[in-house]
């Protein structure tokens, strides 16, 4: 810390001794006051008392507690016990607080230390997958440790020749063709070799600019591979290029991205574009859950795992909607396809249904262009259904007349929600104001996005409901903050990760992204865009978008052990749990909860 915070510390602290046996601090007495950073001995922390109380954390020399309580202004969940003498330093409430102030690097300690838990999650995480190092990890490392040599470049006025006679004396597939001062100027690669050659324009003597892939796509060397992984998708490319500004240091291909999955990306989008019926599309669509189940093993965060998945899904749902385009008489049509919800926010776990619209464009009436989309999108929501997507229950599809609808009239839906805000119309906004465009025309769905913006930024009265509604669901914590469970039958003693965890979140952010005119609909850019505009201390922000991110990793490894993901996937019995993570969604939901509060107080709520 700073030279100044660390003589105020020294100014405050207090020695405190506590015998054997001692409790230090306790739920019964009520908020916390203290925080004690141990100087000699060893206290244990359990969750209760009584025969079977058990030992759920250690605290040593150097060590503090109850830091999140004191911080929170509230009791603690544990009793925290001498279990030999102990001499503790002790700071008051105020002076913490005089410190938070005072004490960047404090303050950033203090709300990041959720952070350090989650690492700790993700290193258990790993260990019970079988995993034991980094290695094991390899999406989540900088993508600079895939580079396995010095970029080959050649000029990109050299003829074609000279790029092929390198790439074989290096023995490569690629070759960056660079400009006089070094410049990336494109990417020519052996699939280039191979569709010239088809095509009769494989004239070596001509200059390598008339063969190469221009403009080539690039990451800076602290991406992740993750990074880089999803843009190859999103792009169907093999090759990427590593850039420190304008310094290229290397080229990294899909087949070294890979090169320790079971099942390579390449092979997965393979199967996905090479799918030409139903049954190739089913196995498609269960090679990205086998290839998400494996990452998800591996370790990789939610939030990287979830966009990856989106973006999978995103290709196989492009491919049906190509198909089922070819059977359908869609001439003259210009329509955008949307994709809604958890989709919509690319944010889907391994158990989700459609959630799925049209937007379509009509200069005259729009009841005959529908007649005509409707079938086409009833053919989607039943091929989807089979690999996977189960039908919505709540028939949120583009295959319903009532998601089907011209430009005009979802401005007339979208409109007739904003100025009615009554619960059903709050319960469609919270779904259909995630809408993404997937695939068609986007302009459509850009158009409407950016009227929605205008609709709802200055409308308090929409957005004041739109937050009391929010306050509805509250994370399940009770007043000394243990789990409040629910449940019958064999789910009794369980929470809903995603109706009282996930959602508070998503919800929270929807406002937030509303009122600061975010276009972005996943729930991390919105809370990031609204820190900014907002002025939320963003290390505040990044401490409830990994709470966040800790909850959707329970729910996937939920669904992940389900051999049949349904419903019920999204329960939890928190004593299920080993401590760190009960540890950690405790303080996952006291985010949440922290959240809700800003809610509140800026809707003038409670």
């Amino acid at each position: 810390m700073e030279e100044g915070a660390l003589r105020l510390v020294a100014g405050s602290l207090k020695l405190a001794y506590y015998e054997k046996g001692a409790i230090v601090a306790a739920p019964s007495q009520g908020a916390a006051q203290t925080l004690h950073l141990i100087q000699r001995g060893l206290v244990h922390s359990r969750a209760g008392a009584g025969a079977e109380e058990r030992v759920d954390f250690e605290y040593g020399v150097g060590e503090m507690f109850p830091l999140n309580a004191l911080l929170g202004a509230r009791a603690t969940t544990g009793v925290y016990q001498a279990v030999e003498d102990v001499f503790c330093y002790e700071l008051g409430r105020e002076a913490v607080e005089e410190l938070m102030r005072a004490s960047p690097e404090f303050r950033h300690f203090a709300t990041r230390h959720m952070d350090s838990l989650l690492q700790q999650a993700r290193g258990a995480l790993r260990s019970a997958y079988g995993a034991e190092t980094l290695s094991d990890r390899p999406f989540m490392r900088p993508r600079a440790t895939a580079i396995k040599r010095p970029p080959v470049t050649c000029p990109v006025d050299a003829p074609l020749q000279a790029a092929l006679t390198e790439m074989r004396r290096e023995g490569i597939g690629s070759v960056v063709a660079v400009e006089a001062d070094g410049a990336p100027a494109g990417i020519f690669t052996e699939r280039d070799v191979v569709r010239h050659a088809a095509d009769g324009t494989l004239d070596a003597s001509r200059p390598l600019r008339d063969f190469m892939a221009p403009q080539p796509l690039s990451l800076p060397p602290t991406a992740t591979l993750y990074d880089a992984a999803r843009l190859m998708a999103q792009h169907a490319i093999r090759h990427l290029l590593v850039r420190d500004g304008n310094t290229l240091l290397g080229v990294v291909s899909e087949r070294s991205l890979f090169a320790l999955q079971r099942m390579t990306m390449r092979e997965v989008l393979a199967g996905v574009h090479h799918a030409r019926d139903l049954p190739a599309l089913r196995r498609a669509a269960e090679e990205i859950r086998g290839l998400a189940k494996t990452l998800l093993a591996q370790g990789v965060s939610a939030e990287a795992l979830t966009g990856l998945v989106a973006t999978l899904n995103d290709r196989l749902t492009e491919r049906v909607l190509a198909l089922e385009a070819a059977r359908h008489d869609l001439s003259g049509i210009g329509f955008c396809w949307l994709a809604l919800g958890s989709e919509g926010r690319q944010e889907q776990t391994f158990s989700t249904d459609q959630d799925n619209a049209i937007v379509f464009a009509a200069e005259g009436a729009a009841e005959p262009v529908r007649a005509r989309l409707l079938p086409f999108a009833q053919a989607v929501n039943v091929a989807l259904d089979a690999c996977g997507f189960p039908l919505c229950r709540g028939e949120i599809m583009a295959g319903n007349p009532k998601w089907c609808l011209s430009a005009a009239e979802w401005r007339l839906r979208f409109g007739d929600w904003i100025r009615n805000p009554d619960p059903a119309a709050l319960l469609n906004a919270n779904i259909f104001f995630d809408f993404r465009p997937l695939c068609g025309e986007t302009q459509l769905a850009l158009d409407l996005r950016a009227w929605l913006g205008g609709a709802t930024r200055d409308d308090q009265r929409f957005l004041r409901m739109m937050a009391q509604n929010a306050l509805q669901t509250e994370p399940p914590l009770g007043f000394f903050g243990d789990f409040q469970t629910a449940g019958s039958g064999a789910e009794r003693g369980t929470i809903d990760l995603k109706a009282q965890g996930t959602r508070v979140f998503t919800d929270a952010a929807r406002i937030f992204g509303l009122a600061s005119g975010a276009e972005a609909q996943n729930t991390a850019e919105r809370l990031r865009h609204a820190a900014r505009i907002l002025r939320v201390p963003a290390d505040e922000i990044e401490a409830i978008i990994d709470a966040f991110y800790f909850v959707l990793l329970l729910r996937l490894r939920r669904q992940h052990l389900d051999p049949e993901p349904g419903a019920g996937s999204n329960r939890i019995d928190p004593r299920a749990l080993n401590e760190l993570d009960r540890r950690i969604l405790k303080e996952s939901f006291r985010q949440a909860r922290k959240l809700q509060k800003r809610i509140a107080l800026d809707y003038q709520l409670r």
